[in-house]
C-alpha cells in the first residue's frame, strides 16, 4: 500500500486502537447484557468508554483535517460530508432494534451535521459543548428515561420525557455525550497536529482535565443524592452515569494525549507488515463496524442466546468474533475490492469530496 509523505501514520494506529477497543467493548456488552444484564447507562467504564470517545473524537479530528485541504472546495466538502453521513445513518438504522451500541448510527449523526457546524469559530463550538453538557445533565436529572436497547417511544399522558429519551439516550451511542467528543475534535484538528516532543501543551492541558474530572464528579456527587444509591466497587471516579460532566472531561484529557502520543511516537514507522494492517483497518473502517454490527445481529438472531451466560463462552465468543471482524476486511480486499463495502456504497452516493 503507497504510503504519502505527508501522512500522519499516527491516525492510522488511533483509528486501529479506537476500533479494535470499540469492537472488543461491543460484542462483550451487548451479548453480555441479554444474558447476564451487564450494559447499564448507571456509568462509564474508567477505559473501555475511552475508545468509542476517541472514535467519536478522530471522526471531528479528520473532518477538519479535511477542510484544511486548499486542494479540496469546501462546498463541495460540506455537501459531500452530508450525503456521507446519511448513508452511514440510514445503515445504522437497519440494525439499531437489535443491535444498541451502533457505531455507525452515531457516526451518521454527527457527520451529518458537520456542514453546519464545521465552520464555526471555536468559542461558538465551545459553547455548544458546555450547552450539550448541561442539557444532557438537564434531562437526567428530569428523569428522562434511558435504555441499553432501542424502543419504541411511549407518549402516553401527553408526557414528552419518553420521547426525548428515545432521541437522545436510547441505546448505548445515542448523541449524548459521543457528541462533546466529536466537536472536541473538530477544535484539536485546528491546531498545530505535529506534536513537537513527547509532552506538547495540550497533552499538558489533558493530564490537567484528567485531574480536574476527580473534582468535578466530587463536587457533583455532592449536589445529587441519588448518586450514593449508584455507587460501585470500582474506582469512584466518574462511575455514575448521572455525572457524566466527569467523564466528558476525563475523556477528552484522554484523546489529546493519546492523539499526541500515537503522532509523536508513530511519526517515523516503518515495518510494513504493521503499516498494512493499520492503514487496511483506518481506510475500511466503516466496513469494519459494518461486519461487527452484522456479526452480532447474526449471533443474536441465530444463536440460543443462553449459551453465552458462561463467561467462559463469553469470552470465546467475543475473541473469535474479534478475530473475525479484523479478518474480513483483508479478506474483502484480496477477494473483491481494494475498496470496503460501506466505502464503496459512499462513495457511489456521495461521489467525491474532491474537485
Amino acid at each position: 500500500m503507497p504510503q504519502s509523505s505527508n501522512r500522519l501514520i499516527g491516525i492510522d494506529v488511533a483509528y486501529t486502537v479506537a476500533l479494535i477497543g470499540c469492537v472488543i467493548y461491543g460484542f462483550t456488552f451487548t451479548i453480555g447484557d441479554l444474558v447476564l444484564s451487564s450494559l447499564t447507562h448507571t456509568k462509564f467504564g474508567f477505559i473501555l468508554d475511552c475508545f468509542p470517545a476517541l472514535f467519536f473524537f478522530l471522526n471531528g479530528f479528520t473532518v477538519t483535517l479535511t477542510m484544511r485541504d486548499r486542494r479540496i472546495s469546501s462546498r463541495k466538502l460540506l455537501s459531500y460530508s452530508g450525503k456521507r453521513g446519511s448513508v452511514l445513518l440510514v445503515t445504522g438504522l437497519i440494525f439499531c432494534a437489535i443491535w444498541p451500541m451502533n457505531l455507525l448510527l452515531a457516526s451518521g449523526l454527527m457527520i451529518m451535521i458537520t456542514p453546519f457546524v464545521a465552520q464555526w469559530n471555536n468559542i461558538l463550538i465551545r459553547v455548544i459543548m458546555l450547552l450539550s453538557v448541561v442539557f444532557g445533565i438537564a434531562m437526567l436529572y428530569l428523569d428522562v428515561p434511558t435504555s441499553a436497547i432501542y424502543m419504541v417511544p411511549s407518549l402516553e399522558g401527553g408526557e414528552i420525557y419518553n420521547g426525548m429519551g428515545f432521541l437522545l439516550f436510547n441505546g448505548y451511542f445515542s448523541p449524548l455525550p459521543w457528541m462533546i467528543f466529536f466537536f472536541a475534535g473538530l477544535i484539536f484538528g485546528r491546531s498545530e497536529i505535529r506534536p513537537k516532543g513527547w509532552l506538547p501543551p495540550s497533552s499538558i492541558i489533558g493530564f490537567v482535565m484528567i485531574i480536574a474530572s476527580y473534582w468535578i464528579n466530587k463536587f457533583v456527587q455532592i449536589l445529587d443524592t441519588d448518586a450514593l444509591l449508584l455507587r460501585r466497587f470500582d474506582i469512584r471516579i466518574f462511575n455514575v452515569r448521572l455525572l457524566f460532566p466527569a467523564f466528558c472531561v476525563y475523556g477528552v484529557g484522554v484523546c489529546l494525549i493519546a492523539m499526541n502520543g500515537f503522532i509523536y511516537f508513530f511519526r517515523n514507522l516503518t515495518n510494513t507488515v504493521f503499516l498494512r494492517f493499520i492503514q487496511t483497518i483506518s481506510s475500511m473502517k466503516y466496513s469494519v463496524i459494518l461486519f461487527y454490527t452484522i456479526i452480532g445481529t447474526v449471533t443474536v438472531l441465530a444463536t440460543n442466546i443462553e449459551f453465552f451466560s458462561k463467561p467462559v463462552s463469553l469470552t470465546l465468543y467475543v475473541l473469535v468474533s474479534t478475530g473475525l471482524t479484523f479478518y474480513l476486511p483483508f479478506l474483502w480486499r484480496k477477494k473483491v475490492s481494494e475498496k470496503g463495502p460501506m466505502e464503496f456504497i459512499i462513495k457511489r452516493i456521495s461521489g467525491s469530496a474532491k474537485k
